[in-house]
């Protein structure tokens, strides 16, 4: 995606942009790459991205995620993850910026650093619970 402010003016808390936005604006990212795909596909393709995108901002393994998807049963292996993380770096950056700037957030609210991990972890629970869909 390309936006018309950096990842560190997001951090800094200089632009208003949040992790809501970003998953609409990457759904619309995946929607104009794959023009053909049907929603079930197109919301599967999404899915993947953003748990690819989700996964490095976190510093998780992929071999996690791969082993998840494998349960899902999608027919993906590492290599199709790596190219999706390496299509979608400057995606990754914003997603790491947003989770910063979130976490700075609940600091300023008076968390301690490890409350606000907490409180980001639970914050991105309910919105992937509460927004499983675009379109």
């Amino acid at each position: 995606m390309e936006w018309t402010f950096t990842a560190e003016e997001v951090v800094k808390g200089g632009v208003d942009y949040s992790i809501e936005e970003f998953r609409e604006d990457l759904y619309g990212e995946v929607k104009s790459n794959f023009p053909e795909y049907t929603k079930s596909e197109m919301d599967t393709m999404y899915g993947l991205a953003y748990d690819v995108c989700y996964c490095i901002a976190t510093s998780q393994d992929l071999n996690g995620l791969l082993e998840h998807c494998k349960e899902k049963g999608l027919k993906v292996d590492k290599n199709y993850l790596e190219l999706i993380r390496e299509s979608n770096l400057s995606n990754i950056d914003m997603l790491k910026a947003l989770f910063a700037r979130k976490v700075a957030d609940f600091m300023e609210e008076g968390c301690s650093s490890e409350e606000a991990l907490k409180k980001l972890d639970e914050y991105h629970k309910n919105l992937m619970s509460d927004s499983s869909s675009f379109g």
